[in-house]
This record gives C-alpha cells, structure tokens and sequence, in this order.
C-alpha cells in the first residue's frame, strides 16, 4: 500500500507576497528531486493554472470536483489532473470557485470542514509524494478544508513596510484549526520572499525572525524582478531556471522543505 501523500497549503491572507510563485516553483524543484507532485489551485483568479498552461478544455477543475464531491455525484479525478513540462501535474481553478463557499456549507450529511480531505483520499492521489494546495487570501471555508486536507502550512511574507500584516492572523487561524479540526497541521514555516538589501528590509527580517524564530526557513527568497518577469512569461512553466539566483534559492528552499517534512 503506497505512503499516502504529504500535503502542503501555501497560504496567506496578504496579497501580493509570491504565494502562487512559491507553489509553483516548489513544485518544481521537489520533481527535480524526483517527488510525484501534485498541485491543486483553489484560487479562482487561475494564476497558477495560466502559468503552468492551462487552457480551459472542458474537463473537470478543482470546482467541478469540490461541487461533485458535495453532492455526491461521481466524477472522474483523474481526468481533472494535467501535467506540464516541469515534471508536475495540476489540478486548475476556475472562476467557479468564487462562490463555492455557500456550496461546501450546505454539505449537511458531511462535516463542511472536510470536503477536500474526503476529495483527497481518493486513490487517485495515492500515488503523489507532496500535493501543494495554492491557497486564496480570503481565509474562508475554502481555505479552512485546504488546511484540514494539509499536514503542513507555508506562509510566505513580503518584507515590505507591512511585512507584518496578516502574519499574526495566519498564525491565529493555523492554531485554530490545530486545535479544534485537525490536530495533525504544523506550520511548515515563514518564508521571507522579495529580500532587498535596503535598511528597512534587513530590519524587518531580522525582526520576524527574531520574533518566529524556530518558525522561519532558513532560506530567503532575493528580489529578482527580471528574472520573475522572464519565468512568468514562459508560457509552458514559470519555475525558475536553476543556475540563476533566484532559481538556485528555490532549490535551496525545496531541500529545506524535504529536510523537515521527510525525518
């Protein structure tokens, strides 16, 4: 019987703090590690699906499989799963998710909390080492299933002047959920992403990991907007080359994240 999955939400309430980039080149770097990788976009803007490829093609997305899962009408998961170039397959959004919320409430034989865990424990999923849940910034009902689906949680910052915002509050609902519907979720940890070398950037993470110390990756993530720039305009994959900085960070994070989740 194949080792079930370890699951993993990229989450946070702020936008703008590379959360889908994380994802994506997380997933990335654990295929080049030679993980089975999954990733599943829960975000109805599809910014994940567009970068690793996806063009709407009439087959299932992660909504069709949250709406038929509440109902529960079959639907065939594999067909809901493509793959890329880089080695990783996907589960797209679609616009569809923006209202799911009232959908997944009115699982009345269910418990609403747990929509996507049951969806994930089909065996279609068996044989993936990591699934990454790209998370959207609302932290709802939605957002409270891919964390009662997850075993681990990243949170990636932003060092800007308001690096804090919406940390604390992540935070908050992580140990809510910890405490009360699924005891098993750790905080993977907080990833400081777009580091500059300016005054106020070399302050603020030193401030954050002084205060999350045990909670903060040892790798930082530079600012390299023409490198970004360049990865997201091909149109086949946005993981990073890896002889470049940022790429090679990436990597550096992804052997982090395989230290702590694979002891």
């Amino acid at each position: 019987m194949p080792n079930k999955p370890i699951i993993i939400s990229i989450c946070s309430e702020k936008g703008g703090v590379g959360k889908t980039t994380t994802t994506i080149n997380l997933a990335g770097g654990l295929a080049k590690r030679g993980k089975e990788v999954l990733m599943v976009d829960l975000d109805q803007q599809q910014n994940a699906s567009h970068a690793l490829g996806y063009v709407k093609d009439g087959r299932p997305t992660s909504a069709e499989l949250i709406y038929n899962t509440v109902a529960g009408i079959p639907i065939d998961y594999a067909e809901a799963i493509r793959t890329c170039g880089n080695g990783v397959d996907y589960i797209p959004s679609s616009p569809m998710l923006t209202n799911i919320t009232g959908t997944i409430a009115n699982d009345t034989e269910n418990d609403s909390n747990f929509v996507l865990r049951r969806l994930l424990c089909n065996e279609v999923f068996a044989g993936y080492d990591y699934i990454l849940l790209d998370c959207r910034t609302i932290l709802d009902l939605l957002i409270s299933n891919a964390l009662n689906a997850s075993n681990y949680v990243i949170i990636p910052v932003d060092l800007g002047i308001y690096a804090y915002n919406g940390l604390d509050k992540m935070l908050d609902k992580v140990a809510s959920i910890n405490n009360t519907t699924n005891r098993d979720l750790r905080v993977l940890g907080v990833l400081l992403n777009k580091i500059q070398r300016t005054t106020v950037n070399t302050s603020l993470a030193e401030s954050i990991r002084s205060e999350y110390d045990e909670l903060t990756f040892r790798t930082a993530l530079p600012y390299c907007p023409a490198q970004t720039e360049a990865a997201v305009l091909n149109q086949t994959s946005c993981v990073f080359d890896e002889r470049s900085s940022l790429g090679k960070a990436f990597m550096e994070f992804t052997d982090e994240v395989l230290s702590i989740t694979e002891k």
